[in-house]
């Protein structure tokens, strides 16, 4: 029996793969952390809890994106099994920060924010309102004089 791992090994999460699954997704709670924004919603399928992960083209080029994905992929591989809530998808979406936050500390943050993210009230967001072309914006700064 020589060359044949005895271990077990835990199976790693289910991976959200079509746009309208991380759209979905992104309907639910929203929790920011120092390297990544974590996004959950429960689900009313039964089934194993499901992740995607993202990151924008506004972080770098295409090595350091893959790099942020394989640190979120290991912390994710490092979590119990009673770490993850049961019927929920959720969405990583990685910063920068991922690549020199120590490990510990991005597998803790993402341990604490699972069940937050789970919550629909997480997901208001703090946002000026946008001003349309042509039209200007409503808001305070507007109504000052100049002087």
């Amino acid at each position: 029996m020589t060359g044949f791992n005895t271990q077990v090994t835990p199976q790693p999460m289910e991976t959200l793969k079509k746009r309208s699954e991380f759209l979905a997704v992104a309907k639910g709670g929203r929790i920011g952390r120092r390297a990544f924004v974590l996004q959950g919603l429960k689900r009313d399928s039964d089934g194993a809890p499901r992740i995607g992960y993202t990151v924008t083209k506004k972080t770098g080029n295409s090595v350091i994106r893959s790099r942020i994905k394989r640190r979120l992929r290991a912390a994710v591989a490092a979590l119990e099994p009673s770490d993850i809530p049961a019927q929920a998808d959720f969405v990583l979406v990685g910063r920068e920060a991922a690549l020199s936050l120590p490990f510990h500390d991005l597998v803790s943050d993402l341990k604490s924010g699972l069940p937050l993210a789970l919550d629909p009230r997480s997901s208001q967001r703090r946002r000026r309102p946008h001003s349309h072309k042509g039209k200007p914006a409503q808001n305070a700064a507007s109504s000052r004089k100049q002087g």
